[in-house]
């Protein structure tokens, strides 16, 4: 059936109506007549997948990847048309604190919209014949797209891949079942990290794949990895297991396993905003939650007096020690475990500032409870996914007040962004 699509919805999906009833459908840009076919339908919308585009918009464009649906549906718009869909969406998801907040919500854009993401992660579909690098195809555990190189990552990075579908039509290693390549682009060093069921399959790797994989001139380490039933197991194959990013002055040594932002010269943006704050009041006492392997600690620390940085996972704490040696840091201090499990030590801290930067599911309500008793002069949330955000924000108030909201393209041609809220606590008088 055709349908006229009205716009892009938070995280991607095209909206139409149709005799009073809202449709879903995977692609479609707004304005776009399009064919979809009905898959679902639920109470109050329909589920569809679009079959053909039947009127084109003059802002779509040829998508640069096969597997673009995969990997960045947004390939298909002008970049233009995406910062317009992104900010439309952020208003709508914000709509509800629309009192609360400030009536403009920035938007910064990324400065490359290619070859921006400094790593990958690929199945190896050993099913085919012969096998090949892949994603999964959307919504399916069992079908795959081939993946002979991706437009998001860098020539160098697209040189690795091609190798290694070049190793894979060789001597099969089905335990083999994953491949990550990780890039500095400080440096333009690559880590290569290979996922297998057990260490049998790693040593074949070791024997087979490392030797052709270590003539490349950018790769300075293989890293094996068995997932165990409750942790992780890293097997140094080849060379090193870390690279190093350098965001302004500051060193990030950064293993297999960490996390680190896709996107290194967007986290210089935000920080330059959060100095942009944190800088008429230092220098300030400031607690790091989630702290990772110390990204804001560290990058804020010229501005701090103390910090105080949070983090559970055992492997980021072991780089963030590394980190602090790199670059000379004695005012920071560790605290090793779950944020909520240190609520009374960070009230204790008496911190003037705070940077929070959670997984996508937010942050938990306990944590929310006890900075609303003790109103912080100033509050950085950095969010992944503006649902959990927008919910976050709801909660913090009427203690704090949104001073501003701007996201980052961290993520272009795909519906994914960062987005930076800016909270102040108020005085009790202000509460209301």
């Amino acid at each position: 059936m055709p349908i006229r699509i009205e716009k892009i919805v938070y995280p991607g999906r095209s909206l139409a109506r149709q005799e009073g009833k809202i449709i879903f459908t995977n692609e479609g840009l707004p304005g776009e007549l399009v064919e979809v076919e009905i898959l679902k339908e639920k109470k109050n919308y329909l589920e569809a997948r679009t079959t053909s585009i039947l009127e084109p918009s003059a802002e779509r464009q040829p998508a640069l990847c096969e597997h673009y649906r995969v990997c960045s549906p947004y390939q298909i718009m002008t970049y233009d048309l995406e910062l317009r869909v992104k900010k439309e969406q952020l208003q709508e998801i914000f709509f509800h604190l629309k009192e609360n907040i400030p009536s403009t919500i920035k938007l910064i854009p990324s400065p490359a919209i290619t070859a921006y993401r400094n790593k990958i992660r690929l199945s190896l579909n050993w099913q085919a014949n012969p096998p090949y690098l892949a994603y999964h195809e959307p919504g399916s555990r069992t079908s795959y797209l081939p993946v002979d190189r991706c437009a998001l990552v860098s020539e160098s990075i697209n040189s690795v891949m091609t190798a290694v579908n070049t190793l894979l039509k060789g001597q099969p290693i089905p335990g083999l079942s994953h491949m990550e390549i990780r890039q500095s682009f400080w440096t333009g060093e690559i880590l290569v990290v290979l996922e297998a069921e057990d260490e049998e399959n790693l040593e074949k790797a070791a024997e087979l794949w490392v030797p052709a994989l270590s003539l490349n001139e950018n790769i300075v380490g293989v890293t094996g990895l068995i997932n165990l039933v409750r942790r992780k197991q890293y097997h140094k194959l080849y060379g090193r297991d870390y690279l190093e990013e350098k965001i302004g002055q500051t060193i990030f040594r950064y293993g297999a396993g960490s996390f680190f932002q896709v996107n290194p010269p967007m986290l210089e943006k935000v920080v330059k905003k959060m100095k942009e704050h944190l800088s008429p009041a230092a220098p300030v006492k400031l607690v790091d939650l989630y702290a990772g392997l110390g990204t804001f600690g560290l990058l804020l620390s010229d501005l701090s007096s103390e910090v105080l940085a949070v983090e559970a996972e055992p492997s980021n704490i072991f780089y963030l020690k590394k980190n602090m040696k790199l670059n000379r840091l004695q005012h920071l201090t560790i605290a090793e475990g779950k944020s909520e499990e240190w609520i009374e030590e960070i009230l204790d801290f008496q911190p003037e500032a705070m940077v929070i930067d959670p997984p996508r599911r937010g942050m938990v309500s306990e944590i929310i409870e006890a900075l609303k008793s003790y109103p912080l002069p100033l509050i950085f949330y950095l969010s992944c996914n503006p649902t959990t955000l927008a919910r976050d924000l709801m909660n913090f108030m009427p203690e704090y007040e949104i001073v501003e909201l701007t996201a980052f393209d961290f993520f272009p041609r795909t519906p994914h962004l960062e987005t930076l809220a800016v909270l102040k606590g108020k005085a009790k008088s202000q509460q209301i």
